[in-house]
């Protein structure tokens, strides 16, 4: 009987290590059925639509397979027809794939030169209303956007509250598809960084967009190629001064505050210099006094972990960190005419003197002038002379040389900004 029981436990115990070997091979096969899965869907679908799989997503998908991950990142973009009988790239059974299989992994989409019809952002508006997709970068780059289908994606606000990048580079919605953007995203608290590169925006948009970046935590903005002129910049940028110049100003008066109470408590400590002496002397006796046994010091306690607290929510308010406005038709050919860049520029120079989030700014391809540039130059001095920190800056050649060469010396280290395949795309009149 002892035998039998032996036998039975050695038994029992192999037949669990066997089964726990193969509980793990299933873990380590998980993802690759996953995407295997996502793979055969994609391939079914685009047949059914008579269309042919994006190259850089079925090749995405079996890169992952290979590699046993689960796959966050897609890119799909439209291939040529270059001969006759060639299938197209259709976005329609991809997406209808992520809901199909419930791929809820996805985390970034980019969508490349697709021209997209207003059913066509309806459905990807859908799919991110959905709380399951948690998708926190988008870009629809060179869609052929329309401010009617900026309409429809601008409802997506109210339920995604995961997407913090957008970029909606190179579609020509103007003014009104601003708006309807603007209008979505107004009291949103998400989202950080916001790209309309080439998209048409006028002086109207420099008002709207000077709204969000006052009201929510937008804190990046890429608007390079548009025609803000002086009028929209200043719109888009006054309450950012107004909110950096009171924050100076209440540092200043801090700092005044803390002086002088250190001066005070300096002069209090020198008048009780003579009484503390005597203090100190008078209780060094009584220590000698006192039983050897009263010496012995306290053990240390134990030092507790700190736990890590999760990440504050970032900040709402009118705080720009990036500001890209490079090619904005900012010069002396607006209402003001001569002035007009001087008055920009000097809300610049007071954002740069007080400022203390500031990282980049971008002037490149406006004519702003000497005098515009001089204002440049005193902002970034008198901010080298209050160690507020670097600014990264860019801004065009044409004018006086030394004022220039001071510019690149002390905001050095600005690169333009890629654009995923976009390198030079010029600006379209």
């Amino acid at each position: 009987m002892p035998t039998k029981g032996k036998g039975k436990g050695k038994g029992k115990g192999k037949g669990k290590g066997k089964k726990g070997k193969k509980g793990r091979s299933r873990l380590s096969e998980t993802d690759d059925v996953v995407m295997k899965k996502l793979l055969k869907c994609y391939e079914r679908n685009c047949a059914l639509t008579d269309s042919q799989m994006c190259p850089r997503v079925k090749a995405a998908i079996k890169a992952a397979m290979e590699g046993e991950k689960l796959l966050t990142r897609f890119i799909l973009e439209s291939v040529p027809q270059e001969q006759e009988g060639d299938l197209p790239v259709l976005l329609e059974p991809f997406l209808a794939s992520i809901r199909q299989e419930r791929y809820i992994l996805i985390k970034d989409l980019h969508i490349w030169d697709y021209p997209m019809s207003y059913e066509n952002v309806a459905t990807l508006s859908l799919l991110m209303e959905k709380p399951a997709y948690l998708v926190r970068q988008l870009e629809m780059m060179d869609c052929l956007l329309e401010a009617n289908s900026i309409n429809r994606f601008s409802r997506i606000f109210r339920a995604c509250d995961t997407l913090t990048i957008l970029n909606l580079d190179y579609n020509e919605f103007g003014d009104e598809g601003c708006q309807y953007l603007c209008r979505g995203l107004d009291g949103n608290v998400t989202m950080l960084s916001l790209s309309l590169c080439y998209c048409d925006l006028g002086k109207e948009s420099g008002r709207y967009l000077g709204h969000i970046l006052s009201t929510t935590a937008v804190r990046e903005m890429y608007l390079d190629g548009n025609n803000l002129e002086c009028e929209g910049v200043t719109e888009l940028i006054k309450l950012c001064v107004d909110q950096a110049e009171a924050e100076s100003f209440q540092k200043a008066e801090a700092a005044r505050i803390k002086e002088q109470e250190e001066a005070l408590k300096a002069q209090l400590e020198k008048e009780n210099r003579y009484t503390t002496r005597s203090e100190q002397s008078g209780d060094a006796e009584s220590d000698g006094a006192k039983s050897p046994a009263g010496n012995k010091k306290k053990k240390k306690g134990k030092k507790k972990k700190k736990t890590k607290e999760p990440p504050a929510p970032p900040p709402v308010g009118p705080w720009v960190y990036k500001l890209h406005i490079a090619d904005n038709g900012i010069d002396a050919m607006g209402e003001s005419r001569e002035i007009a860049p001087i008055i920009c520029m000097r809300l610049f120079r007071k954002l740069l003197m007080c400022s203390h989030c500031l990282e980049e700014l971008d002037l490149e391809d406006n004519l702003i002038g000497d005098l515009g540039g001089r204002e440049i130059v005193e902002g970034l001095m008198y901010r080298k002379e209050e160690k507020l920190g670097g600014v990264k800056m860019r801004t065009t050649h044409r004018m006086n040389a030394d004022t220039f060469n001071t510019i690149i010396k002390l905001g050095s280290g600005l690169k333009k900004k890629k654009k995923g395949k976009k390198k030079g795309k010029k600006k379209k009149k």
